[in-house]
Protein backbone atom coordinates (compact mmCIF):
# COMPACT_ATOMS: atom_id res chain seq x y z
CA UNK A 1 0.00 0.00 0.00
CA UNK A 2 1.29 3.54 -0.95
CA UNK A 3 1.25 6.13 1.73
CA UNK A 4 -0.01 8.80 -0.16
CA UNK A 5 0.14 11.44 1.69
CA UNK A 6 3.78 11.17 2.05
CA UNK A 7 4.68 9.75 -1.32
CA UNK A 8 2.51 12.10 -3.01
CA UNK A 9 1.24 14.95 -1.11
CA UNK A 10 4.36 15.58 0.43
CA UNK A 11 7.17 14.50 -1.93
CA UNK A 12 5.44 16.91 -4.38
CA UNK A 13 6.38 19.63 -2.42
CA UNK A 14 10.15 18.79 -3.47
CA UNK A 15 9.62 17.73 -7.31
CA UNK A 16 6.72 17.19 -9.35
CA UNK A 17 4.69 13.72 -9.04
CA UNK A 18 2.79 12.27 -11.76
CA UNK A 19 0.47 9.70 -10.39
CA UNK A 20 -0.69 6.41 -12.54
CA UNK A 21 -4.29 5.19 -11.71
CA UNK A 22 -4.05 2.04 -12.99
CA UNK A 23 -5.79 -1.58 -11.72
CA UNK A 24 -5.03 -5.44 -12.69
CA UNK A 25 -7.84 -6.12 -14.44
CA UNK A 26 -7.65 -3.05 -16.85
CA UNK A 27 -6.04 -3.41 -20.22
CA UNK A 28 -5.02 -0.33 -21.40
CA UNK A 29 -3.51 0.43 -17.94
CA UNK A 30 -0.95 -2.85 -19.00
CA UNK A 31 0.03 -0.43 -22.30
CA UNK A 32 0.07 2.63 -20.53
CA UNK A 33 2.18 1.69 -17.48
CA UNK A 34 5.21 -0.14 -19.17
CA UNK A 35 5.59 3.47 -21.05
CA UNK A 36 5.47 5.91 -18.44
CA UNK A 37 7.40 3.67 -16.36
CA UNK A 38 10.40 3.90 -19.04
CA UNK A 39 9.77 7.97 -19.61
CA UNK A 40 10.44 8.26 -15.51
CA UNK A 41 13.21 6.67 -15.46
CA UNK A 42 14.54 8.54 -18.02
CA UNK A 43 13.66 11.93 -16.50
CA UNK A 44 14.10 10.94 -12.91
CA UNK A 45 15.40 14.31 -12.05
CA UNK A 46 12.82 15.93 -13.24
CA UNK A 47 9.46 14.10 -11.95
CA UNK A 48 8.56 11.19 -9.76
CA UNK A 49 6.30 8.67 -10.29
CA UNK A 50 3.90 6.80 -8.16
CA UNK A 51 1.69 4.18 -8.99
CA UNK A 52 -1.52 3.66 -7.43
CA UNK A 53 -3.72 0.53 -7.78
CA UNK A 54 -7.49 1.41 -7.72
CA UNK A 55 -8.95 -1.38 -6.63
CA UNK A 56 -6.02 -1.37 -3.45
CA UNK A 57 -6.49 2.43 -2.50
CA UNK A 58 -10.54 2.93 -3.56
CA UNK A 59 -10.42 5.80 -1.08
CA UNK A 60 -7.88 7.94 -2.98
CA UNK A 61 -9.56 7.04 -6.37
CA UNK A 62 -12.81 8.10 -5.13
CA UNK A 63 -10.95 11.71 -3.37
CA UNK A 64 -9.58 12.26 -6.87
CA UNK A 65 -12.82 11.48 -8.84
CA UNK A 66 -10.99 8.62 -11.03
CA UNK A 67 -13.76 7.45 -13.08
CA UNK A 68 -12.34 5.55 -15.63
CA UNK A 69 -8.37 4.04 -16.14
CA UNK A 70 -5.59 4.90 -16.92
CA UNK A 71 -6.14 8.26 -15.66
CA UNK A 72 -2.81 10.25 -15.27
CA UNK A 73 -2.28 13.27 -12.58
CA UNK A 74 0.74 15.54 -12.16
CA UNK A 75 0.94 16.76 -8.39
CA UNK A 76 3.18 20.08 -7.41
CA UNK A 77 2.99 21.40 -3.91
CA UNK A 78 0.04 19.25 -2.64
CA UNK A 79 -2.87 19.83 -5.89
CA UNK A 80 -3.03 18.45 -9.26
CA UNK A 81 -1.84 21.08 -11.81
CA UNK A 82 -2.20 18.84 -15.06
CA UNK A 83 -3.64 15.57 -16.31
CA UNK A 84 -4.61 13.32 -19.08
CA UNK A 85 -6.95 9.94 -19.60
CA UNK A 86 -6.57 7.05 -21.31
CA UNK A 87 -3.11 4.99 -22.65
CA UNK A 88 -1.27 7.75 -24.49
CA UNK A 89 1.58 7.07 -26.77
CA UNK A 90 5.32 7.73 -26.01
CA UNK A 91 5.31 11.30 -27.91
CA UNK A 92 2.35 12.62 -26.70
CA UNK A 93 3.32 11.31 -22.71
CA UNK A 94 6.80 13.38 -24.05
CA UNK A 95 4.66 16.82 -25.42
CA UNK A 96 2.31 16.39 -21.98
CA UNK A 97 5.03 16.81 -19.60
CA UNK A 98 7.08 19.41 -21.69
CA UNK A 99 3.60 21.74 -21.12
CA UNK A 100 2.62 20.48 -17.58
CA UNK A 101 6.12 20.62 -15.72
CA UNK A 102 6.34 23.96 -14.02
CA UNK A 103 9.97 25.02 -15.59
CA UNK A 104 13.10 26.16 -13.59
CA UNK A 105 12.47 29.56 -12.93
CA UNK A 106 9.25 28.39 -10.86
CA UNK A 107 11.18 25.10 -9.48
CA UNK A 108 14.03 28.94 -7.70
CA UNK A 109 10.96 30.71 -6.88
CA UNK A 110 9.11 27.97 -4.84
CA UNK A 111 12.75 26.95 -3.45
CA UNK A 112 13.09 30.96 -2.57
CA UNK A 113 9.48 31.18 -0.73
CA UNK A 114 9.89 28.05 1.12
CA UNK A 115 13.37 29.73 2.46
CA UNK A 116 12.06 33.56 3.10
CA UNK A 117 8.57 34.18 4.31
CA UNK A 118 8.72 37.46 2.79
CA UNK A 119 11.36 37.44 -0.03
CA UNK A 120 13.77 40.30 -0.30
CA UNK A 121 13.54 42.43 -3.73
CA UNK A 122 17.09 41.42 -4.31
CA UNK A 123 16.89 37.90 -4.16
CA UNK A 124 13.68 38.14 -6.56
CA UNK A 125 15.60 41.18 -9.00
CA UNK A 126 18.27 37.94 -9.22
CA UNK A 127 16.03 35.41 -10.06
CA UNK A 128 14.07 37.94 -12.61
CA UNK A 129 17.30 38.17 -14.02
CA UNK A 130 18.20 34.19 -14.32
CA UNK A 131 14.70 33.31 -15.50
CA UNK A 132 13.36 36.64 -17.65
CA UNK A 133 10.74 34.24 -19.69
CA UNK A 134 9.01 33.08 -15.93
CA UNK A 135 6.03 35.01 -15.51
CA UNK A 136 5.58 34.09 -11.70
CA UNK A 137 8.40 35.68 -10.57
CA UNK A 138 7.56 39.01 -12.09
CA UNK A 139 3.90 38.85 -10.37
CA UNK A 140 5.69 38.03 -6.67
CA UNK A 141 8.26 40.82 -7.33
CA UNK A 142 5.64 43.59 -8.42
CA UNK A 143 3.20 42.47 -5.42
CA UNK A 144 6.62 43.28 -3.38
CA UNK A 145 7.27 46.22 -4.86
CA UNK A 146 3.74 47.72 -5.71
CA UNK A 147 3.00 49.87 -2.79
CA UNK A 148 6.55 51.50 -2.86
CA UNK A 149 7.54 51.89 -6.48
CA UNK A 150 4.44 51.23 -8.38
CA UNK A 151 5.86 52.79 -11.72
CA UNK A 152 8.48 49.69 -11.53
CA UNK A 153 5.63 47.38 -11.30
CA UNK A 154 4.47 48.71 -14.74
CA UNK A 155 7.99 48.19 -16.20
CA UNK A 156 8.33 44.33 -15.03
CA UNK A 157 5.05 43.52 -15.78
CA UNK A 158 4.92 44.65 -19.63
CA UNK A 159 6.45 41.70 -20.55
CA UNK A 160 3.48 39.59 -19.94
CA UNK A 161 1.07 39.78 -22.70
CA UNK A 162 -2.40 39.17 -23.36
CA UNK A 163 -2.79 36.03 -24.02
CA UNK A 164 -0.24 34.33 -21.96
CA UNK A 165 -1.57 32.54 -18.42
CA UNK A 166 -0.83 34.99 -16.00
CA UNK A 167 -2.28 37.66 -18.05
CA UNK A 168 -5.08 38.51 -16.06
CA UNK A 169 -3.52 38.77 -12.72
CA UNK A 170 -0.87 40.98 -14.27
CA UNK A 171 -3.73 43.22 -15.16
CA UNK A 172 -5.09 43.81 -11.63
CA UNK A 173 -1.72 44.66 -10.89
CA UNK A 174 -1.40 47.09 -13.58
CA UNK A 175 -4.39 48.44 -12.49
CA UNK A 176 -3.78 49.25 -8.81
CA UNK A 177 0.34 50.22 -10.17
CA UNK A 178 -1.50 53.39 -12.38
CA UNK A 179 -3.74 54.73 -10.03
CA UNK A 180 -0.42 55.18 -7.25
CA UNK A 181 1.82 56.08 -10.24
CA UNK A 182 -0.65 58.53 -11.26
CA UNK A 183 0.00 62.29 -10.56
CA UNK A 184 -2.82 64.49 -8.81
CA UNK A 185 -3.62 66.94 -6.50
CA UNK A 186 -6.84 66.11 -4.98
CA UNK A 187 -6.80 65.96 -1.58
CA UNK A 188 -9.52 62.48 -1.24
CA UNK A 189 -7.30 59.87 -3.84
CA UNK A 190 -3.93 61.74 -2.17
CA UNK A 191 -5.34 60.24 1.28
CA UNK A 192 -6.05 56.81 -0.48
CA UNK A 193 -2.85 56.57 -1.91
CA UNK A 194 -1.14 57.46 1.32
CA UNK A 195 -3.44 54.91 3.38
CA UNK A 196 -2.30 52.24 0.40
CA UNK A 197 1.44 52.77 0.64
CA UNK A 198 1.22 52.79 4.33
CA UNK A 199 -0.05 49.69 4.34
CA UNK A 200 -3.29 50.19 5.72
CA UNK A 201 -5.46 48.25 3.37
CA UNK A 202 -9.16 48.25 4.86
CA UNK A 203 -8.83 52.05 5.66
CA UNK A 204 -8.12 52.58 1.99
CA UNK A 205 -10.60 50.56 1.27
CA UNK A 206 -13.00 51.97 3.14
CA UNK A 207 -11.93 55.57 2.19
CA UNK A 208 -12.06 54.16 -1.76
CA UNK A 209 -15.39 52.89 -1.23
CA UNK A 210 -16.27 56.42 0.07
CA UNK A 211 -14.94 58.18 -2.26
CA UNK A 212 -16.41 56.28 -5.28
CA UNK A 213 -20.13 56.66 -3.48
CA UNK A 214 -19.35 60.31 -3.96
CA UNK A 215 -18.23 59.92 -7.72
CA UNK A 216 -17.81 56.91 -9.09
CA UNK A 217 -16.30 58.34 -11.95
CA UNK A 218 -12.98 60.21 -9.53
CA UNK A 219 -9.69 60.14 -11.59
CA UNK A 220 -11.04 59.08 -14.98
CA UNK A 221 -12.28 55.86 -13.52
CA UNK A 222 -8.62 54.72 -12.31
CA UNK A 223 -9.57 54.41 -8.82
CA UNK A 224 -12.44 51.65 -9.25
CA UNK A 225 -9.79 50.25 -11.51
CA UNK A 226 -7.73 50.26 -8.62
CA UNK A 227 -10.28 48.63 -6.05
CA UNK A 228 -10.90 46.27 -8.89
CA UNK A 229 -7.31 44.80 -9.09
CA UNK A 230 -6.77 44.81 -5.34
CA UNK A 231 -10.01 42.72 -4.49
CA UNK A 232 -9.05 40.48 -7.65
CA UNK A 233 -5.33 40.02 -6.20
CA UNK A 234 -6.70 39.31 -2.50
CA UNK A 235 -8.51 36.88 -3.81
CA UNK A 236 -12.35 35.89 -3.23
CA UNK A 237 -11.61 33.70 0.31
CA UNK A 238 -9.83 36.54 1.47
CA UNK A 239 -12.18 38.65 4.61
CA UNK A 240 -11.91 41.86 2.42
CA UNK A 241 -13.30 40.95 0.10
CA UNK A 242 -16.16 39.14 1.54
CA UNK A 243 -16.71 42.28 3.88
CA UNK A 244 -15.88 45.21 1.32
CA UNK A 245 -16.47 43.90 -2.70
CA UNK A 246 -20.45 43.72 -2.57
CA UNK A 247 -20.07 47.86 -1.37
CA UNK A 248 -17.87 48.38 -3.91
CA UNK A 249 -19.89 46.63 -6.74
CA UNK A 250 -22.85 48.35 -5.36
CA UNK A 251 -21.46 52.20 -5.82
CA UNK A 252 -20.00 51.73 -9.25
Amino acid sequence: MIDFNKEVIERSFSIPVVVDFWAEWCGPCKVLGPVIEQIASEQNDRWSLVKIDTQMQEDIALTYNIRSIPAVKMFYRGVVINEFAGALPRQMILDWLDKALPDDGVFALDHLLDSEEVPSIEALEILMEQYPDTHEIRLVLSQVLLWDHPERVLEILSPVKMGTPLYDKASYLRQVAEFLFMETEDETLLSIKNLLQKGSLEDAIKAIIAALTKNNKIAEGKLTKAAIGIFNTLGFQHPYTKSYRKLLDMVI
